[in-house]
């Protein structure tokens, strides 16, 4: 497939942009704690990372599913903007997004306040034309429902065969293909999962800073 200029570019957040693996790795052994759960380590974890928020509640936790939402939130509330990182070349992508005056937006199955919070905290706010969160459309990834409400937000022209969504796991694989968008997938670990061939990504790079480059090729000489 020869990808042309995107129209619009959405990307995932969590293990996309920002580092947050440690981080929810440490939160939910917390709660697991408190409940009383023996803790993850971080190979058992892996196995849950990016799944949809209600679907994760219920795969680690079962009937103490509502308790463990109480105590997690309020440990990423206290904890967030002071551990969580942008992964390396995040910021510099971003930028180039936007001096490229492509439309851009974030759709993750995270918490609509935490992920704004955290995105104000990096200074990036003001690039994004929108910004959804876990329950903020009927239902969550890998639904199309919250990448067509976003593009529906941002100041695009709503072509969905020209729209990248970039995203590092098999949940963000399917919402781009249940929204008929173009599928780009950042893949951190290096390590080709056996879901990636049934989404065949347009494009797969092993950072941030690949996808920079690769988008370098529009920027005006």
């Amino acid at each position: 497939m020869t990808l042309k200029r995107p129209s619009a570019i959405f990307l995932d957040w969590d293990g996309t942009l920002v580092d947050s693996f440690s981080f929810l790795l440490q939160a939910h052994n917390h709660v697991r704690g408190i409940i009383g759960f023996e803790p993850f380590t971080a190979d058992q974890f892996m196995e849950y990372f990016g799944q949809p928020r209600e679907v994760l509640y219920r795969n680690l936790y079962g009937t103490h599913g509502a308790e463990a939402k109480i105590h997690f939130e309020a440990f990423v509330t206290e904890h967030h903007l002071k551990y969580l990182k942008p992964l390396p070349g995040a910021g510099d992508l971003l930028k180039l997004i936007h001096t490229l005056k492509i439309p851009m937006g974030i759709v993750s199955n995270k918490k609509g306040d935490f992920i704004r919070r955290e995105i104000d905290n990096f200074g990036w706010t003001p690039m994004f034309g929108a910004i959804i969160g876990a329950g903020e459309a009927p239902q969550d990834k890998p639904a199309a429902d919250p990448l067509l409400l976003a593009l529906s937000l941002a100041n695009s022209d709503k072509n969905l065969k020209n729209t990248w969504y970039v995203g590092d796991s098999e949940t963000d694989a399917e919402c781009a293909k249940n929204a008929g968008c173009i599928n780009i997938l950042i893949n951190h670990s290096n390590n080709i999962a056996p879901w990636v061939g049934r989404y065949s990504p347009a494009l797969v790079v092993k950072n941030c800073t690949e996808l920079h480059d690769f988008l370098l090729q529009w920027q005006q000489k």
